[in-house]
C-alpha cells in the first residue's frame, strides 16, 4: 500500500471537511441573518396590521390600507410613525377600552386647541361607543379646565362634524344648562368635593374659609361653578370626568393639580393601569416630557 497516497487522501478529505464546515457555518450565519430580518419584518408587519385594525374601527372603513398608503405618502416617516406607533402600539393596547381612549384623545385635542384633528376622533368616538351627548359634554367640561375660548372652538368643530354625520341638534338647538340657585350650586359642589377628596360631606362655608386666604374669590367659584355646575352634570359619569380632567392637566403640564385629581380619579373608579394608559396616550398626543411627568404623578399617588 502506498502510504503517501493514503496520507494525501486523508489530508484531502480533512480539507474538504473543513471547507464543508466553513460553508455550513457561512450558510448558518446567512440563515440566522435572514431569520433575524424576517423577525424584524414580522414585528413591523404586526404593528402595521394592528394600526390598520384601529383605523378600521376609528374611521369605520373597510379599506384602512388605502387610507394608510395615502397617509404615508403624504407625511413620509412621520406618517409611518403615526400609523405604526400611535395606532399600532398605543391605540391597540387592551389595557384601556377604545371608547375611553377616544374620550381621552378628544379631551387632549380640545385642551391643546388642535381642532383640525377632531375630524378623525369625533367620528371615532361614535364608532367606539360614545354618544353625541357625551362627545359634546367633553367640550362643555373643557370650559372649566382649559378655558372657554378653547372649549368653544372645540365645540364648534365638534358640532360641525356631528351634523355632517347626522347628529345635528333639533330645530330648537342644544339645551342650555340648568338654572340653579346659589344654594343648589353650593350643595352640589360640596357633594362633588366630598367624593373628590374621599371625605365626609364637608361644610362648604368652612371649606371656603380655608380657601379664602389662598385663592380668594376663585375658591368660591371653583366650588360653585366647576364642582357645583360642571362636575355635577349627569351627561358624563364621574369616572369619565376624572379621565377627562387628568387628561387636561397632563397635557397642560399642571402637576400640582394632578396631585389632587390623580387620587380623585382612583376614588371615581379609574385603575392605576388605566391612568398609566392615559399617560401613554399623552406620549403620542402631547409629547414624551409631559407624559413622563404625568406618569411620575401616577406612581407617586397610586400604589
Amino acid at each position: 500500500m502506498n502510504v503517501f497516497k493514503i496520507k494525501n487522501t486523508t489530508i484531502l478529505l480533512l480539507a474538504l471537511g473543513v471547507a464543508a464546515c466553513d460553508a455550513s457555518d457561512a450558510d448558518s450565519a446567512k440563515t440566522a441573518q435572514s431569520s433575524a430580518a424576517a423577525v424584524a419584518m414580522s414585528d413591523h408587519e404586526v404593528r402595521r396590521q394592528r394600526g390598520l385594525d384601529v383605523i378600521k374601527s376609528l374611521m369605520a372603513t373597510e379599506n384602512p390600507g388605502d387610507f394608510a398608503e395615502k397617509f404615508e405618502a403624504e407625511y413620509g416617516a412621520l406618517g409611518s410613525f403615526a400609523l405604526d406607533f400611535v395606532m399600532g402600539d398605543i391605540w391597540s393596547r387592551e389595557q384601556l377600552s377604545r371608547r375611553d381612549r377616544n374620550l381621552i384623545v378628544l379631551t387632549m385635542l380640545g385642551a391643546l386647541h388642535q381642532t383640525n384633528q377632531l375630524s378623525y376622533y369625533v367620528p371615532g368616538a361614535l364608532n367606539h361607543g360614545m354618544t353625541p351627548v357625551e362627545i359634546r359634554e367633553v367640550m362643555t367640561h373643557l370650559g372649566a379646565y382649559a378655558g372657554f375660548p378653547r372649549a368653544l372652538d372645540a365645540m364648534a368643530e365638534t358640532n360641525r362634524i356631528l351634523a355632517e354625520l347626522g347628529h345635528a341638534p333639533n330645530a330648537k338647538g342644544l339645551p342650555g344648562s340648568e338654572r340653579l340657585s346659589d344654594e343648589e350650586r353650593r350643595q352640589r359642589g360640596s357633594e362633588v368635593l366630598a367624593r373628590l377628596s374621599g371625605s365626609d360631606l364637608p361644610n362648604p362655608d368652612k371649606v371656603l374659609a380655608d380657601l379664602a386666604g389662598k385663592l380668594g374669590p376663585l375658591g368660591s367659584y371653583g366650588i360653585d361653578f366647576a364642582f357645583g355646575e360642571v362636575w355635577a352634570r349627569p351627561q358624563l359619569s364621574r369616572r369619565d370626568r376624572s379621565l377627562l380632567v387628568v387628561s387636561v392637566l397632563t397635557v397642560l403640564g399642571r402637576g400640582d393639580e394632578l396631585d389632587i385629581h390623580v387620587p380623585a380619579a382612583v376614588r371615581h373608579g379609574v385603575t392605576k393601569t388605566e391612568l398609566e394608559e392615559l399617560m401613554l396616550t399623552a406620549f403620542a398626543y402631547a409629547g414624551a416630557p409631559l407624559a413622563v411627568e404625568g406618569m411620575k404623578k401616577v406612581a407617586e399617588h397610586v400604589p
